[in-house]
């Protein structure tokens, strides 16, 4: 359901906030957590002037075998720039192992740092990607810190 939710934000959302309320369109951000994570990582691939940042909470890179990876991979065939400032972050509890607060498969820490290598690798002239791993956070506990971390870097405060 993806793609329809994408159509959904650029069709219908974004334009009646921004046809009600003070909003900067050249400044939209998009924060998404987990599933939400992984739809910001879609739009950043498949329209990424969508949104100005993108913060990318605990991403599910993870679902259908990775094929974000795939999706970057495709974006990277065909375009030699992506604008956008991203900011992801994840839980140091988001690796495999025995305690509860692990995460029961997939190594999403990794994910996301290979994420980040990758993006970084590409030297995208526009994009500005970084990374924080929260020590001591899990996929449920990281995200309010994470909120304020990421705001604070794409909305960072004027002098």
């Amino acid at each position: 359901g993806g793609p329809a939710y994408q159509t959904y934000l650029k069709t219908q959302a974004l334009p009646f906030v921004e046809s009600r309320f003070r909003a900067d369109p050249a400044r939209r951000i998009l924060l998404g957590h987990s599933y939400g994570g992984l739809l910001g990582a879609q739009i950043l691939f498949t329209d990424p002037t969508l949104f100005h940042a993108y913060v990318l909470g605990s991403p599910s890179f993870w679902y259908d075998r990775r094929h974000i990876m795939g999706m970057e991979a495709d974006y990277a065939r065909t375009h030699r720039d992506l604008t956008a400032d991203v900011f992801m972050y994840i839980g140091g509890w988001e690796v495999p192992g025995p305690d509860r607060r692990n995460t029961s498969g997939a190594d999403m820490v990794a994910d996301v740092q290979t994420m980040e290598n990758t993006l970084k690798a590409r030297a995208y002239p526009g994009l500005t990607v970084r990374s924080t791993v929260l020590a001591d956070e899990d996929h449920l506990t990281v995200a309010p810190v994470g909120f304020t971390r990421a705001l604070m870097a794409v909305l960072p405060a004027k002098p």
